[in-house]
């Protein structure tokens, strides 16, 4: 008499991708803490799922998913300072560099020129830096509250792999190209369709996947990716 073999059958999942702006929120699926953002949540349960992040000082936000089998589902959150702690929750920013007199724009909006300070709320930042009208270079900046943030940005700079800044996408590609539907990206360009979304490296490029040098990011409006990938694309 032979007995069949007993099998087990693991149960169906997905998972999620969290990020939020700023980093460094608490992540809760259900009621229950996950960590803390960027993070991958997996070996969720298919069907609907409640993600609330929080963090000190900021609003908590929260979102409502529909987790797929084998599907990774992209939330992104922007979280907004509470009233009574935004006084208290910023901190200083002081850009150096080159060219001397340079233009210093933060989120989209003129401070200043080299060597510019400003004080700003905690978290990510959108910091370009302008000499001549050919020579820009932008990078995401993390202000910490209570202290100041030094950084140096050459107008012009070289990005790449190693060394890579984010740009507007619109200083390189033209608007009709470009598709963004909630945090979801889609550039079809010069012969490349480009999917990747906010705050996620995860891409793919003409059927290819990898990983981007720096996540992509939304502010004041624009859209901003990094600068190796936008050179590629656009044939510079």
């Amino acid at each position: 008499m032979f007995l069949a073999a007993a099998t087990t059958q693991l149960p169906s999942h997905g998972g999620a991708f969290v990020t939020t702006l700023p980093l460094g929120a608490d992540i809760w699926v259900d009621g229950a803490y996950v960590g803390r953002t960027p993070a991958f949540v997996d070996l969720l349960s298919v069907g609907k799922h409640t993600i609330v992040v929080t963090r000190t000082g900021w609003e908590a936000q929260s979102a409502t998913i529909d987790v797929a089998v084998g599907q990774v589902v992209q939330v992104s959150l922007t979280l907004a300072h509470a009233g009574t702690n935004a006084s208290r929750d910023s901190g200083e920013l002081d850009v150096r560099g080159s060219p001397a007199g340079g233009t210093v724009l933060v989120d989209g909006k003129k401070i200043g020129v080299i060597p510019a300070t400003a004080k700003l709320s905690s978290g990510y930042h959108i910091v370009t830096v302008i000499g001549k009208p050919d020579e820009r270079s932008t990078r995401d900046v993390d202000v910490y509250p209570d202290t100041t943030t030094t950084v140096s940005i050459t107008a012009g700079e070289a990005g790449g792999p190693a060394n890579d800044i984010l740009e507007p996408v619109s200083s390189y590609i033209p608007d009709q190209a470009v598709t963004v539907s909630g945090s979801q990206i889609t550039i079809k360009y010069r012969n490349n369709d480009l999917r990747c979304a906010v705050g996620s490296r995860a891409y793919t490029l003409n059927g290819k996947e990898g990983l981007l040098s720096t996540a992509p990011a939304m502010l004041s409006g624009k859209l901003y990716l990094p600068q190796s990938l936008l050179l590629h694309l656009s044939g510079r």
